[in-house]
């Protein structure tokens, strides 16, 4: 197993976990804390990174997400670089770095693994992991009811205010009904995604024909550009609707950035921190809600780890991997459609001893299967295959 590594660190989510399993796995490791000006391309950030990087003497960088600076230092010092992906897509432009030679790349969704392999990316499969430490740091199973937190039902992510609406403006009326179709058939199928297959090169040469014309040849848009554009429209649309159908039906929470005016009966207290206020929404709240991200095509995302780590209670669209990790009915509900959300909800607050049945053993569950330092132990294998999650 690697031994000693520079663990890159910017504002993301996982990093106390991995510190801890770090420590426990008796890797030595040094902090490296910089936020980038552009993940693409910070030559301040390289010129620190290089210098800390020569000074010293590590085995491998490592960080959560991938960052193609960090790569493009990595790769001219011949230094080995991990990373772990948690989000989907990766927002990064300069992909072509992802083709390093330094890299291994983890990515938590298997079907995204799968299209990286593909394309000459060291990239292997990994889920991701529950923090039950930072999020219960009793260790056990614990129902708390803070008044402040308590509802029926809680949501905490975006709206998803998406550029669908801003891109669909100049175009003509095929395409806009085209790309409205891929919404709404998309928005009801759960555990796949054909997103990428409809905007194939002949439908966006004839968008970006628009564009260009619209623009006076100032604008056009890639494929990653429209599908993220597809994927979040679809997801605002579906995590909307939810809350739209359960408002006026019980006591609804929505913890989020954004704040819709059109949800007239639902409590739209903000953002909450991650680690000081997240976890007694989970726990204090009788239902969460995940509502996975579309472009999401097989993964387990880390809301749902984040929730069964605080002890809540949670009902999720399905994904195709939550079967290989958890029992559905067991360890956490998964929904089908929105008519089967709203059914589901509404049973569940009325049987308080099944719900908190469920609620207990996803805790436990993630508790001894799913903790960071049995991902990083097989991370940091000195073989990446042996990493390979089955």
């Amino acid at each position: 197993m690697i031994s000693r590594i520079l663990f890159f660190q910017w504002n993301a989510f996982m990093q106390k976990g991995i510190e801890r399993a770090l420590e426990r796995l008796n890797i030595e490791y040094d902090v490296f804390y910089y936020i980038f000006k552009n993940w693409d391309n910070d030559e301040e950030f390289k010129i620190k990174f290089r210098n800390k990087l020569v000074q010293s003497s590590y085995e491998a960088v490592f960080s959560v997400n991938f960052a193609p600076v960090i790569s493009e230092v990595c790769e001219e010092l011949g230094l080995p670089y991990i990373s772990w992906v948690y989000d989907a897509p990766l927002h990064i432009r300069n992909t072509d770095a992802l083709k390093n030679s330094c890299n291994t790349v983890f990515f938590f969704d298997r079907i995204q693994t799968e299209r990286y392999r593909k394309d000459g990316v060291h990239a292997y499969h990994m889920p991701l992991a529950a923090d039950v430490e930072s999020f219960c740091p009793e260790g056990v199973f614990v129902r708390r009811k803070p008044a402040e937190y308590s509802c029926d039902v809680s949501l905490v992510g975006k709206l998803y205010r998406s550029d669908y609406a801003y891109l669909c403006t100049p175009l003509d009326e095929y395409s806009r009904g085209y790309l409205e179709g891929v919404v709404e058939a998309q928005k009801c199928v759960y555990g796949g995604c054909f997103i990428d297959e409809c905007l194939d090169d002949k439908f966006l040469d004839r968008l970006n024909s628009q564009y260009l014309e619209a623009s006076k040849g100032k604008f056009s848009v890639s494929r990653e550009e429209m599908r993220y554009a597809v994927g979040t429209e679809i997801t605002g649309r579906e995590r909307y609707m939810a809350l739209a159908l359960l408002q006026n039906r019980c006591s609804v929470r929505l913890y989020s950035s954004d704040l819709d005016e059109r949800l007239e009966n639902i409590t739209q207290p903000g953002y909450v921190d991650y680690y000081t206020q997240m976890p007694k929404v989970f726990r204090t709240s009788r239902v969460n809600l995940n509502i996975s991200l579309k472009l999401i095509e097989s993964g387990i995302p880390l809301r749902v780890f984040d929730v069964l780590a605080s002890g809540g209670f949670l009902i999720t669209n399905y994904q195709p991997e939550i079967a290989e990790v958890f029992e559905p009915g067991n360890d956490l509900v998964v929904y089908e459609n929105m008519t089967d959300l709203v059914t589901k909800v509404m049973w569940y607050l009325k049987h308080d001893e099944e719900r908190e049945r469920i609620a207990k053993n996803g805790f436990d569950k993630v508790k001894r299967l799913c903790t960071f330092e049995k991902r990083l132990e097989q991370i940091f294998a000195k073989s990446p295959a042996d990493a390979i999650i089955v």
